[in-house]
Parts: C-alpha cells; sequence; structure tokens
C-alpha cells in the first residue's frame, strides 16, 4: 500500500515470528536516499490506516539512516507539529489513525528534513529565551548561545530603571523581544537592513504582545546614528561575523539555508563590531553598556576595538568556552 513515497508492505513470516515492514523511498532525483526497511513486530493486516506509532517509527528510520540525529525527536517534532498535538499526546495515543492528507503533510516536512533544511524552518517556528517565535529562511535561527548574550545583557542593565534598549540586526527580533519580555517596563527598539526580517521582527512583536519598535536601519551606513534612538541604556548586536572564505567549512544546513546576508562579514570580520564600536559612544548615555556576540576566533579582538572607546571591556565565554561576548561600558556614570 502507497501513501505518497510511504510504503507499507504486506507482512512476512520469518525465524523470528511475523511482522510488517516499513519501507520509505524517496523519488526526489536529487536525493540518494536508498530504500530503507523498518521492522516492527505487528499484527495489522496489510491496507490498515498509518497509525500515529507507524509513522514516527518510518520517519525516525528515514533521519537515521541519513544520520540526522536526534532522528525521534526531531520525527516526532515533525508529526506533532502535523497532527496539532504535544509530544505527550503523540506517544499516548499512538494508535490512533492518522489521516492521509496528514500523512502527505508528514512526507513532505520528512522530505525537506532528509534534503538538509533546518528543522526550525520547516515547522516555522522556534524557542528562544522561553519566547516561541516564528522563523523563515529570511532570518537566522536563533541559537543557545545567543541566549548567553540575552543574560549578559541583562545582567548589565539589571539596576537601570526603565532601561533604553537598541538592538542592531535584529533577524526575528529574538534578542530584542527576550529582552522586553524580561523587562517589560525598558524602552526596545529593533533595526534591520532586511525588509523580510523587519516584517517577521514586527509579526513576533505582535504576536507575542510585547512593544517593540521596530526600525528600517543599516549600521554601515554614514547617517545610521540619525535613524536610531540615542541616549540608551544598552546597544546589543549579533551581526555578521563568518568571513567568506569559511563558507566551505559550514554545515551544510546553515550554509544552503540560513541567509548569507546575516552570516558573512566578508573579507573583513570585523568590519561590523568597528563600527558598532564607532557609534556606540554616540548612541549611549554616560554609564550605558555595549554588549555584542562575536565569532570564537575574534573576541578578543573585538574586545581590543571596544578598548579604543569604551571602558570596563570584558571578554565572555559561550556554552562550549569559546569567547564569544564583549561587553564594554560608556565612560561616565549612569544607571542605578
Amino acid at each position: 500500500m502507497q501513501r505518497g513515497g510511504l510504503f507499507l508492505d504486506s507482512r512476512i513470516r520469518g525465524n523470528d515470528g511475523e511482522r510488517t515492514v516499513y519501507r520509505i523511498t524517496e523519488t526526489c532525483p536529487e536525493l540518494t536516499l536508498s530504500t530503507l526497511t523498518l521492522s516492527t513486530s505487528a499484527n495489522d493486516p496489510e491496507g490498515r490506516p498509518w497509525t500515529r506509532r507507524r509513522l514516527l517509527e518510518a520517519g525516525t528510520a528515514a533521519l537515521q539512516r541519513r544520520r540526522i540525529e536526534p532522528a525521534r525527536r526531531q520525527a516526532a517534532w515533525m508529526l506533532a507539529e502535523v497532527l496539532g498535538c504535544t509530544h505527550a499526546q503523540l506517544l499516548a495515543y499512538g494508535e490512533q489513525p492518522v489521516p492521509e492528507a496528514a500523512v502527505a503533510v508528514f512526507e513532505a516536512m520528512l522530505t525537506r528534513r532528509l534534503r538538509g533544511e533546518p528543522l526550525q524552518y520547516i515547522l516555522g517556528h522556534t524557542d528562544f529565551f522561553g519566547l516561541r517565535l516564528r522563523v523563515t529562511p529570511a532570518v537566522l535561527i536563533p541559537r543557545p548561545e545567543t541566549e548567553q548574550v540575552v543574560e549578559a545583557a541583562l545582567e548589565a542593565v539589571e539596576g537601570v530603571a526603565r532601561p533604553r534598549i537598541l538592538d542592531v540586526g535584529t533577524g526575528s527580533g529574538c534578542i530584542a523581544l527576550a529582552l522586553k519580555h524580561a523587562r517589560p517596563e525598558a524602552a526596545v527598539w529593533a533595526c534591520d537592513v532586511s525588509p523580510e526580517a523587519l516584517a517577521l521582527a514586527a509579526e513576533n512583536a505582535a504576536t507575542l504582545e510585547l512593544e517593540v519598535t521596530v526600525l528600517a536601519a543599516d549600521v554601515l551606513a554614514p547617517d545610521v546614528v540619525d535613524r536610531v534612538p540615542a541616549d540608551l541604556d544598552l546597544l546589543i548586536s549579533n551581526p555578521p561575523y563568518i568571513p567568506d572564505a569559511e563558507a566551505v567549512t559550514l554545515e551544510r544546513e546553515v550554509r544552503d539555508y540560513e541567509p548569507a546576508l546575516a552570516l558573512f562579514s566578508g573579507d573583513d570580520p570585523l568590519r561590523f563590531y568597528r563600527r558598532l564600536v564607532a557609534v556606540a559612544p554616540r548612541l549611549l548615555r554616560p554609564g550605558g553598556w555595549l554588549v555584542l556576540e562575536t565569532h570564537a576566533d575574534f573576541g578578543e579582538a573585538v574586545a581590543a576595538l571596544a578598548r579604543t572607546a569604551l571602558d570596563e571591556v570584558q571578554v565572555r565565554r559561550d556554552l562550549a568556552g569559546r569567547h564569544r561576548i564583549v561587553v564594554a561600558r560608556q565612560p561616565g556614570s549612569g544607571g542605578g
């Protein structure tokens, strides 16, 4: 029996008893996925509609074949998304039949994942700092390391009443929205050069009912200081920092699917940091903070740039122990 590209073969009998064999085939010519078989003990007659459990097992097998891990968890995320249920409900009602239309949607999602498309783009959302954010290929997928950047920023403005915050290169809005959620009384602005990113950030803000002002601005433009708010307590950014030459070293999921505009810095990996350090003294109030996420290889170089204009420069480590966060302060008293 065929369900799109998912095939259920008839039962076979072997030395270990009767079993049902599932076979998944990819008909897309650019894929090299060979035919898979997944056997489970089952007494269902041939032609029985797909159940949640059997679809989950079939999807898991396909992902494992391509060494996409964690296979079962990713298959469960996709199937739960299709069915509009939680993971717990997916497992609790594993023998519930799945409508043919839902099987087709799951198959389409599985095919995209097998091609290498990031799971977050397939699902259309991701979680960041406790918030559910919509993501599309127009923006970077928020990373756990960036949550540490948010934590560093919150620590910096902890004693500041009603802080004024600007997030440069906001993308999905993840940093700005996380800060606004943690500090509801803050005035938060988010800017980006990409119209698609700005639209998505605004959509996420509206969905989460968080008041963040979205602005079109290019930090490299000569007039950027006139296009964004000043007198800030916090200027924060996760700018493009991957040198173009490193593109070939990136995982395919990143290189082929995430936006190059948000990833790559050209031949000069410090150009965005150089500009941010240059405008920071004009945008920050006395005692205001600059918080930057950096490339692991350039944390010290970014810190050296910051020391040319700011005080109290620190380089902090990420979850993997790499120098990825630079914190610096505008001279003078402020905050508190």
